[in-house]
């Protein structure tokens, strides 16, 4: 299956598999420095769960964003990052998929993620705006 990317006002939706539900992915904006922490929380448990970098540029397009969905999945189990970070599981998806591009895009597991007003993760409000 071709993989289908649609946006909407506050999501960017994803159909990688006929017979899984698409997912929808909210940009993470960070707000604070829990924010911060709870990033590099998140991205810390990816490098440690997640193949290689070079491993998952191999992959077919449909095949990481499963990997996206059973990483982010992962998380929301074993942390509960609503109840404990306030973070959604369509925020925590797009911490995923933006910690796997930058991988992908460097060949390794960055030191740092360079953030955007398009990336998926990006500052704002507060001291970071």
């Amino acid at each position: 299956m071709t993989v289908e990317i649609t946006h909407d006002d506050r999501f960017t939706i994803i159909k990688y598999a006929e017979d899984k539900r698409p997912i929808k992915i909210e940009p993470f904006v960070i707000r604070s420095v829990e924010d911060v922490d709870a990033l590099q929380h998140i991205i810390g448990f990816i490098q440690s769960k997640a193949n290689a970098p070079h491993h998952i540029a191999r992959m077919d397009e449909s095949k990481l964003y499963a990997l996206i969905e059973s990483l982010s999945m992962t998380i929301c189990g074993m942390y509960s990052p609503k109840a404990e970070w306030g973070i959604s599981k369509f925020e925590v998806r797009a911490i995923v998929l933006f910690t796997l591009q930058a991988a992908i895009a460097t060949g390794k597991w960055p030191d740092s993620y360079k953030m955007t007003d398009t990336t998926f993760v990006q500052y704002g409000g507060g001291r970071y705006e």
